[in-house]
């Protein structure tokens, strides 16, 4: 158990850093281009869309390492990699839909995967909202 708690919370500061820079670097480089308001919402849309699929890839990757390791495994046993990628994504926006769930130790690194993604994901919608509502400027000189 103390591998998989290592696991997911190093998974946890992995995915929660590579969110803040793809976030921050993004939003900073937004404000400085004379882009119009609409483009630069689809800019961040996209770049907030890239950064999520990408951390739930890591966690596919370490949902893979940690079955590879025994600390559990997945229903149904017989699952390819693509499979467990869709775990992720389905377990890291909190739909957890239930077709493919993780056994033994993995479950904990599900859980924390789910609570990384809604806090990522609320981190998000705050850019959007700040793309949303920010008045046009020219850019910074």
């Amino acid at each position: 158990m103390i591998w998989t708690i290592f696991l997911g919370l190093s998974m946890f500061g992995v995915t929660g850093f590579i969110h803040f820079q793809v976030i921050h670097r993004t939003h900073q480089w937004l404000k400085s281009t004379s882009l119009g308001k609409t483009r630069k919402l689809v800019i961040g849309l996209y770049a907030a869309a890239i950064a999520h699929i990408s951390e739930a890839g890591l966690y596919a990757i370490a949902f893979v390492a940690g079955s590879s390791a025994g600390l559990g495994g997945f229903k149904p046993a017989d699952i390819s990699s693509m499979e467990i990628f869709y775990f992720s994504l389905v377990n890291y926006t909190s739909l957890g839909l239930g077709d493919i769930y993780p056994t033994g130790h993995l479950r904990f690194l599900a859980g924390i995967e789910s609570l990384n993604g809604f806090l990522l994901i609320s981190c998000s919608a705050s850019l959007i909202f700040i793309l949303m509502t920010e008045t046009e400027t020219s850019p910074a000189q």
